[in-house]
């Protein structure tokens, strides 16, 4: 039974859309688009595969190729591989991870993995007793919130001092603008590399955001914060399957006096909501830092996903 899983190849979009559309907790870099995105802006190579057992789907992951001279050198499976059953028992998700580990060993290059499980002690044993070597990398952390809810409860959810601020920032005389023009995507990627370079962090790279835009257009919601004539603020909110995540953002310096983040992100959610979307994923964050207590303030369903792992 240990070989009971295989693995093939998927090529069209349609198909895997379908896959993908079964995915109870997707994550945008496992998207079709992202995947074109990276194909497009970075030099990566896409390869979507689907794990079948008994000729039934029961995952999916989308890994990343980089080559150097025509030779493949590393392989990037960030949160993967996707389980299409929510409740995919524990030997289905032994049987994936042992079906990756073992067809890495018949190829050239290194797999660096995030996988997309529970950082629990049973998933940590597994992934050593399957043979993957620990990175000592932590995993992605975030939190989503249910847009399945009405706007009044998704409101009550927020702390009290969050839903303080996005009243007052209601009241404050900022003037939105929702949009997804490729005006507007350029015009928030010129802020996030100006907000990269003045905070000192590393973000989405820029030929990557537009890639983005460019393998999917409607799937991008620019939301735009103005003080009188002034831009002071913005938000891009990607859309995915039936899931939206908070992409990158910018708040000016006098956005920030009139708590822009707070009214940006909640439009964003609203707007994520009526396009139809269950699940608004705040976009990673850190337990530690200012901007993580902002977004855990926002009350959603906090997840961490294991530490990162090799193969080869």
């Amino acid at each position: 039974m240990a070989d009971r899983c295989g693995i093939r190849q998927v090529s069209e979009a349609a198909e895997w859309e379908a896959l993908f559309s079964r995915v109870d907790h997707p994550h945008l870099v496992q998207s079709w688009a992202y995947g074109e995105a990276k194909q497009a802006s970075g030099g990566w190579l896409a390869r979507r595969r689907v794990f079948e057992i008994e000729g039934e789907p029961v995952a999916i992951c989308q890994i990343l190729d980089k080559s150097l001279a025509g030779i493949r050198w590393a392989s990037r499976l960030n949160r993967g591989p996707l389980f299409l059953n929510v409740d995919a028992g524990e030997d289905v998700i032994r049987d994936v991870y042992g079906a990756l580990r073992r067809g890495w060993r018949h190829l050239h290059g290194v797999l660096l993995l995030a996988p997309a499980l529970n950082a629990d002690p049973d998933n940590y044993r597994m992934m050593t007793e399957i043979g993957f070597r620990d990175r000592h990398v932590a995993g992605w952390r975030s939190a989503c919130l249910d847009l399945r809810l009405d706007e009044d409860q998704l409101r009550k959810n927020l702390t009290h001092n969050w839903r303080n601020r996005l009243a007052g920032a209601e009241r404050a005389g900022l003037e939105l603008r929702i949009s997804n023009s490729s005006q507007d995507v350029e015009w928030i990627v010129d802020r996030h590399v100006e907000n990269m370079r003045e905070q000192d962090f590393v973000g989405p790279k820029p030929a990557l955001v537009r890639a983005l835009f460019r393998a999917a257009p409607d799937n991008s919601t620019v939301v735009q914060a103005r003080l009188g004539d002034q831009p002071v603020g913005g938000l891009v909110a990607y859309r995915f399957g039936d899931t939206a995540e908070a992409y990158i953002g910018w708040f000016g310096r006098e956005g920030r006096k009139a708590n822009v983040g707070n009214l940006l992100y909640w439009r964003a959610i609203l707007e994520m909501r009526t396009q139809g979307c269950r699940c608004f994923d705040l976009g990673g964050y850190s337990r530690d830092d200012k901007y993580g207590h902002f977004k855990r303030n926002m009350n959603g369903m906090e997840y961490e996903l294991l530490n990162e792992w090799l193969a080869f």
